[in-house]
């Protein structure tokens, strides 16, 4: 019996376009009317999407093609992680009241799956992958992803919130990832946290400590910071990069700005300190908006210390020099 493709209804043909690369669609669309409706469907765009890359997430203001296109931009999965997909709100839903049993550790209601032990401090994971999900510290959560490295596992760090992925060997949804990732991370830990106050209140702090990375970025030792500002701040460098650090693990700073290693003895800004590493007085320089920010959220031990203060006067001559020489990007 002859077979006529034109007999096949709209979502066996939208499952074959899914199929084609994206030239053999053109051609698709060009055979008749009905066709060209079905290549330019967005759902015809998901099924691309999920079979030439396995994503099967997107902003909710993008369509499936918007980010079939911004994948094709990341075929190293640097920013748009494949894998991620097979962790979902329903994945997620029979370890909520686990997850709410180790974040009450005090007594302790939950140990590793694989060594029994509550290993808190060191942090209970819960490792994913597709048909086994546990509660895992993250010793044995490495070593049980070691013993067959080609599975695409998924960690979630539950202290602080972080997903780590095996195969893209990154953090997802955090500093390098795209807009699309962050958000479906963020809408799955929502998901898990969403029935503990505990839970909420840790979310609340991951968040926040996405939005200070986002401003290290933008507003700290960057060109910008010297072109785009009236004036600039000095920060002790050491306490800067230990705020970034603490942000890298998804934690806050603890501790006010300290620039009081920025002071002589008159209390004034040391005319020996410089930009870099390697001295005994070392600074960093931020915006006003990040500088406001900090001291309101963190407090300050020491003086304020702004550029226009000291620029043009000549004991700060050679700071100033080192500061023009400083490998900004």
């Amino acid at each position: 019996m002859p077979f006529n493709i034109l007999e096949l209804n709209n979502e066996l043909l939208t499952a074959i376009a899914g199929h084609l690369p994206v030239d053999d669609l053109k051609t698709f669309s060009i055979v008749c009317h009905r066709f060209a409706v079905i290549a330019h469907d967005d759902s015809t765009w998901r099924e691309m999407l999920y079979n030439g890359f396995g994503v099967t997430y997107k902003l909710p203001d993008n369509t499936w093609k918007q980010q079939y296109e911004r994948k094709c931009s990341d075929p190293q999965h640097n920013r748009i992680c494949p894998h991620l997909g097979m962790v979902s709100r329903k994945t997620l839903e029979p370890y909520k009241a686990p997850y709410n049993n180790v974040i009450h550790r005090d007594p302790p209601r939950h140990n590793c799956a694989t060594c029994g032990q509550n290993h808190y401090q060191s942090g209970l994971c819960l490792y994913i992958y597709q048909g086994n999900i546990r509660i895992r510290c993250k010793e044995c959560a490495y070593r049980f992803h070691a013993m067959a490295p080609n599975r695409h596992g998924i960690l979630l760090r539950i202290p602080v919130l972080q997903m780590y992925c095996f195969t893209c060997s990154r953090q997802l949804g955090e500093a390098r990832g795209d807009e699309s990732e962050e958000h479906y991370v963020d809408y799955l830990l929502e998901s898990i946290t969403q029935d503990s106050e505990l839970g909420r209140q840790q979310l609340g702090k991951r968040r926040q400590c996405m939005f200070e990375r986002e401003l290290n970025v933008s507003e700290a030792d960057r060109k910008s910071v010297l072109s785009s500002t009236p004036c600039f701040y000095f920060v002790d460098r050491m306490w800067l990069w230990a705020w970034f650090l603490r942000l890298c693990d998804g934690k806050l700073a603890t501790e006010p700005i300290t620039n009081k290693a920025l002071e002589d003895e008159e209390g004034k800004l040391n005319c020996d300190a410089r930009p870099r590493g390697g001295f005994t007085v070392a600074f960093s320089i931020v915006t006003p908006r990040l500088w406001n920010y900090l001291v309101k959220t963190y407090g300050l031990s020491g003086k304020a210390f702004q550029s226009n203060e000291v620029q043009g006067r000549p004991e700060y001559a050679e700071m100033w020099k080192a500061i023009e020489d400083w490998k900004l990007i």
